[in-house]
C-alpha cells in the first residue's frame, strides 16, 4: 500500500512534472527528506544532475537502482501549479508536494469532495491546502483534514435534506476552502 504522495517540480518554463513517492506522504516526510541538495531525497551525487533535467523539461539520468524517496521518472506534466487538483488521485495519494526549480519544497493537504458529495470523482474532484511553513507538517495537515471534514458532513446533510443541490454543494466546498488563503495558504481547485 504504502502512503503516497504526487510530487511536482517547478521547470524552467513554468510547467511541472509530476512524480510519485511511495511512501513520501507518511508524516510528511518529503518536507525534510528533499532540498536543493537532495531534490528526491537519496543523498546521492546523481541527484543535482538528474533534478537540473527535470527543470529543463529533459528525461533524467538515473542509476537503475535507486533508493529516492521520490521517483525521479517523470508520470506526466501538467502546464502550471492552478493545475495539480485537476490531475491529482485523491484515492491514490494521501499529499501534494511541490518542489521549485531551486528545490524549495511545499506541502499540500488534499481535500476530497467525495466526502459530501457521492458523485465526486476520485481524479479532479477536491481540492489541495498548503501546509503551514515553520509549523508541525502532521499537527497542521490534521487541522485542514479535521475543519474539512466537519464542513463536508454538514454539506451532506444540507444536501441529504434537499437544502443544497449538487452543484450548490460543490460551490459551498469551494468556497469554504478558499477562506484557508487568508492565513497565507495557498488553495489550488480545479477550475
Amino acid at each position: 500500500m504504502g502512503h503516497r504522495a504526487l510530487v511536482a517540480y517547478g521547470r524552467a518554463d513554468g510547467t511541472y512534472s509530476l512524480h510519485h513517492s511511495q511512501w513520501g506522504a507518511l508524516g510528511f516526510a518529503l518536507c525534510d527528506d528533499l532540498g536543493p541538495d537532495s531534490p528526491f531525497g537519496a543523498d546521492a551525487d546523481w541527484e543535482e544532475p538528474a533534478h537540473e533535467a527535470v527543470v529543463a523539461g529533459e528525461r533524467p539520468a538515473v542509476p537503475e537502482t535507486h533508493d529516492a524517496p521520490v521517483d525521479p521518472e517523470p508520470r506526466g506534466s501538467i502546464p502550471s501549479l492552478g493545475a495539480l487538483p485537476a490531475r491529482f488521485d485523491f484515492l491514490e495519494y494521501e499529499a501534494a508536494f511541490v518542489v521549485s526549480r531551486t528545490g524549495d519544497v511545499r506541502a499540500f493537504q488534499p481535500c476530497w469532495f467525495a466526502r459530501a458529495l457521492d458523485d465526486a470523482e476520485p481524479v479532479g474532484d477536491g481540492a489541495l491546502v498548503s501546509v503551514r511553513r515553520g509549523r508541525d507538517p502532521v499537527s497542521d495537515a490534521a487541522r485542514v483534514s479535521t475543519w474539512f471534514r466537519g464542513v463536508a458532513d454538514t454539506v451532506r446533510v444540507l444536501c441529504e435534506c434537499g437544502t443544497l443541490d449538487r452543484d450548490d454543494a460543490r460551490e459551498h466546498l469551494r468556497t469554504r476552502l478558499r477562506e484557508w488563503a487568508a492565513e497565507g495558504r495557498t488553495v489550488l481547485l480545479p477550475p
